[in-house]
């Protein structure tokens, strides 16, 4: 059997002490950081966006109160239907699943 060079007996002695070549936890712990970062970058750049808009409602107010008033007051039934609508659907889909378990 041939003599190992120091080099073979070191690597052979941390052979079992290798780290993994990928490891699974810290690529999920870096990909939810870069995620996070990225959900931030989105929330920073539509919050300019989003003022804008506070203030145009803001300063149309005045102009559109009176009508958007009137349009509620007449949307009030269609949107109690299509709530109740909603609400029996949701309540039979989820009894269609319990029942085919």
């Amino acid at each position: 059997m041939a003599e190992l060079t120091p080099e073979q007996k070191l690597a052979a002695l941390f052979a079992d002490q290798a780290p993994p070549a990928r490891d699974p936890v810290f690529s999920a712990e870096v990909m939810q950081r870069v995620a996070r970062r990225r959900a931030w970058a989105r929330v920073g750049a539509a919050a300019p966006w989003a003022g804008v808009a506070g203030l145009l409602a803001w300063a149309l107010q005045p102009v559109l109160g009176p009508s958007v008033a009137d349009l509620a007051d007449s949307l009030v039934l269609p949107a109690a239907i299509l709530g109740g609508t909603a609400i029996l659907l949701a309540v039979s889909l989820m009894g269609a699943r319990r029942l085919a378990r």
